[in-house]
């Protein structure tokens, strides 16, 4: 049940009540109390009674809530019980410390400690403590004149923080909408913003998509907006390795400090935290401004964007006229040999700090390593459809001739 950046599995086959003793036992080893929040999806509440059952010390419960906040109020520690974009049959747990993400050799450590409980005992229901509820929302900006799409997640428990809003009855088992916002998810939002601006969440509420005049705006803009717009010349943001290198490059021509990060949210607030960033960005959608708290919150920036004009966001991304063509190769590869052969073309810049990223003259390429899949996703970044094509042609060839064979 323990993932590379949280707790999450099925439930009834990873996630069961007594592992839910076990990591509420196994939490209670970092402080003597913790905040405890939870989504929408089903089986929760029995699942944080289970938690309690388990942690030994005071219980401070924020109720149904988004993991956002949950984690402003973990200045000790916290638990969100959430499986965020996930399907309706997985359940989890984000474990929170000093208002950041358990870092991975943390997460690792937790695991150590998890232990088995046995049948957790019976807990006296808690109320939610309004107290908890009141102090995020009064940290949140003001919403503007936006449509803000909440998917029946967890940002239903502060609908009313939304004047102008949609999919916000709850809807645990996500028959109506689905948890991960993405082009393809967002058909209603984008026929109702034709002429103004929205914004949608996940099913925890730690990302969000920008959708103006009825089109998505790529993650990567949205970071170059929020710099130009809320950040300071010369501040320094985390980025993540898939932000476009248009992004980066101009990003850096107007003046911030960038510093590129391994793909995954936990990785660019590590980053951030070690180089005292004031911001940090993942492409996906997940945002932090580190003087609100140090992890992502896409209710925050929903509604600070939403304080945009409609037709402003997209006005500014069409300054960004690259062209991205994406593709995968189904083969398990040799990265190191494929370092090599990507070398010998001579790139003017490379990174391997997360698979194989290289600038050349015509295109920009990246290649990953899935991390679900026996497969490698490859991204090619080019002025041009033309040259984004021959890109990813002359990629996949590299890659072809780096595949693994199987005995």
């Amino acid at each position: 049940m323990f993932r590379a950046y949280d707790v999450r599995g099925i439930y009834g086959k990873d996630i069961t009540p007594g592992s839910l003793c076990s990591l509420g036992r196994a939490m209670s080893r970092y402080a003597e109390d913790i905040v405890l929040g939870m989504d929408y999806r089903r089986h929760n509440e029995e699942l944080a009674a289970a938690f309690r059952a388990g942690f030994d010390g005071e219980v401070r419960f924020l109720g149904r809530a988004p993991t956002p906040a949950v984690a402003f109020h973990s200045r000790k520690l916290g638990a969100a019980l959430t499986a965020s974009h996930n399907p309706a049959e997985y359940n989890g747990l984000k474990p929170f410390r000093e208002r950041r993400c358990f870092w991975p050799d943390e997460l690792k450590e937790l695991e150590e400690k998890t232990k088995p409980c046995g049948t957790p005992m019976k807990t006296k229901p808690l109320d939610a403590d309004a107290e908890l509820h009141d102090g995020y929302v009064s940290a949140l900006p003001e919403a503007g004149d936006a449509l803000f799409d909440l998917c029946g997640g967890a940002a239903c428990a502060l609908r009313d923080v939304f004047p102008n809003r949609i999919f916000d009855e709850p809807d645990p088992a996500y028959e109506r909408h689905s948890a991960e916002p993405k082009e393809e998810t967002l058909g209603v939002l984008k026929e109702r913003t034709k002429e103004r601006l929205g914004f949608a969440f996940d099913g925890d509420g730690d990302r969000v998509a920008v959708c103006d005049r009825g089109r998505i705006i790529d993650g990567g803009v949205i970071i170059a907006y929020i710099a130009e717009h809320f950040l300071k010349k010369k501040d320094t943001l985390a980025i993540t390795l898939d932000v476009s290198d248009e992004v980066a490059q101009y990003l850096t021509d107007a003046g911030f400090g960038v510093e590129v990060s391994k793909v995954g949210d936990v990785f660019v607030l590590q980053k951030a935290v070690a180089e005292g960033a004031a911001f940090a960005g993942e492409r996906s959608g997940h945002y932090s401004m580190m003087k609100h708290m140090p992890y992502s919150d896409g209710i925050y920036f929903g509604l600070l964007l939403s304080q945009a004009k409609a037709g402003e966001i997209a006005e500014y991304a069409a300054r960004f006229a690259a062209v991205t063509e994406i593709g995968a190769v189904y083969a398990k590869v040799d990265f190191g040999a494929l370092e090599g052969k990507i070398r010998a073309k001579e790139p003017e810049w490379i990174s391997t700090i997360d698979g194989i990223k290289a600038r050349f003259a015509d295109y920009c390429l990246l290649v990953r390593a899935s991390n679900t899949e026996p497969k490698v996703r490859v991204n090619v970044e080019a002025k041009t459809r033309e040259l984004a094509r021959r890109g990813m042609a002359e990629a996949k060839e590299l890659i072809n001739a780096c595949v693994v064979k199987q005995s």
